[in-house]
């Protein structure tokens, strides 16, 4: 690699952290090589535009009193589209990295409450959940909500009763994790057994999840 090439990839490390976490603890579809690579950049730049942002502010607080005179100072990363050689200030690098954590953690956080996607549906713009289709969604609702659900697992006779705690999906199964479960059978209502934790995986259509179970009383129908 040559000097330009290495400067880039060390330009770009706050980017590749902060994709790091993002791609760690959010609930998303796989990224290729190279939506891994388009999103380090973009976080990449979103770190030094906090930075730069935080620069600017302390610079104004600083020089309240006489605004003209302030000597605004522009990290050197935005030297790159005007120079063949870049010059890299190993400080910015440093506190670049120190940044995209906290940032990354944001960027989980807004990913998690969907806060982005929430506000797109609420105002009509998209009606799209994001990368979760309807299952992590049916099941984060009630997460949030009462923290149980039923799960009836029809071609076992089995009716299971917890309290969410681990979910998951793939291109072939749905998992569920459930807490304090109790196993009854469909047909009955016979409890089975309970267990502090149950795993259970399906392949899709396999698992029918819901939050409430209120039996309905059949009426029995009078002899003619």
């Amino acid at each position: 690699m040559n000097t330009l090439t290495v400067s880039l990839v060390t330009i770009m490390i706050p980017g590749v952290i902060m994709a790091l976490i993002y791609d760690t603890y959010t609930q998303h579809k796989s990224w290729d090589s190279f939506r891994y690579v388009l999103m380090s950049v973009v976080f990449g730049i979103a770190t030094y535009l906090a930075m730069q942002a935080a620069v600017s502010l302390f610079q104004l607080i600083a020089g309240i009193g006489d605004t003209k005179s302030i000597n605004w100072r522009l990290l050197s990363v935005w030297s790159i589209p005007n120079e063949e050689k870049i010059a890299i200030n190993p400080l910015e690098i440093l506190f670049g990295g120190l940044c995209a954590i906290p940032l990354g953690l944001i960027a989980v956080y807004l990913a998690t409450k969907r806060t982005f996607h929430e506000l797109l549906l609420r105002k009509g713009i998209s009606n799209k959940y994001g990368d979760d289709n309807a299952f992590i969604r049916s099941v984060e609702i009630m997460h949030r909500n009462a923290g149980q659900c039923y799960v009836l697992l029809h071609e076992n006779n089995m009716l299971i009763h917890g309290t969410v705690y681990l979910y998951n999906e793939n291109e072939k199964t749905q998992e569920l994790g459930l807490l304090n479960a109790t196993v009854l059978n469909s047909e009955t209502g016979v409890v089975l057994w309970t267990t502090g934790f149950i795993y259970l995986s399906k392949e899709y259509g396999k698992m029918i999840v819901f939050e409430n179970y209120i039996e309905v009383p059949h009426e029995k129908q009078s002899d003619a």
